[in-house]
């Protein structure tokens, strides 16, 4: 059977929904029901969902919203928003997130069946091409986070962090990456961090402000991470440089 989630912050359409509509007939499961987007959202992680209908505005976290982190994640869910108003600005917005419908709360009971049924029969196209679906939006998600690394590698960065800036979960995203490169996130991150830092001391910066730029708040740690990856300190990488530089002066004289 399909599982549905509803969710809406009045309880006379939980109700309507939940008791009116004849799931078992349309081989449907009605596995949850929220009063707040934040509350659905909680719950989609622990029970996934084939469909969602949610009203559009609700406390906390909006039906909006809901679909916006469900089109993001790419996740095979089908979303059915639910609105008091006919508003051709909501419509679009919710477009944006390819949800399934949007229907008039005035009209929910009696249309519900109808997009229910265009949801299944885009679920059972979706459950066809599942295996290629899930190499595509693991493949999408590696590319939004190698983007990401490139553009934010020198601020401060946690894995919680970089999965809240691209809407993914941390743990996914670290088993993805290492998957994908057969290298661990941090390491590369780090890495990339040390290039960095090796170009600004040959600028000249002192090394508590190199650490600083490419995003270590403790230089202690930062020592320890660039001894490890370069086998030396940062303070004997710097007289390495100024070896470097003096014998390249002395070179140029003769």
């Amino acid at each position: 059977m399909w599982k549905v989630m509803i969710a809406d912050d009045e309880n006379y359409m939980l109700e309507a929904m939940e008791n009116l509509i004849d799931w078992s007939k349309m081989d449907c499961q009605l596995v949850f029901k929220a009063k707040n987007g934040l509350v659905l959202l909680e719950q989609i992680k622990k029970n996934m969902p084939d469909i969602i209908i949610t009203d559009i505005k609700m406390p906390l976290v909006s039906g909006i919203e809901v679909a916006k982190r469900i089109y993001e994640n790419g996740l095979p869910i089908k979303v059915i928003i639910l609105s008091a108003y006919a508003d051709f600005s909501y419509a679009q917005e919710a477009i944006k997130y390819d949800v399934c419908g949007y229907i008039i709360k005035t009209s929910a009971i009696e249309m519900l069946p109808t997009m229910i049924d265009k949801a299944i029969k885009q679920l059972s196209g979706i459950a066809d091409n599942t295996k290629e679906n899930e190499e595509r939006f693991s493949d999408d998600m590696l590319g939004r986070l190698q983007k990401y690394i490139a553009e934010h590698y020198t601020d401060k960065l946690s894995l919680s962090q970089i999965a809240r800036d691209i809407h993914a979960n941390g743990s996914y995203l670290s088993r993805l990456y290492k998957n994908k490169t057969g290298q661990n996130l941090f390491d590369v991150i780090n890495k990339m961090k040390l290039e960095k830092a090796k170009e600004y001391m040959r600028q000249g910066l002192r090394i508590y402000e190199v650490a600083q730029k490419v995003g270590f708040e403790d230089v202690s740690y930062f020592s320890r991470v660039f001894r490890k990856q370069e086998g030396c300190s940062p303070r004997e990488y710097e007289y390495k440089l100024r070896e470097e530089k003096r014998i390249q002066n002395e070179e140029n004289k003769n």
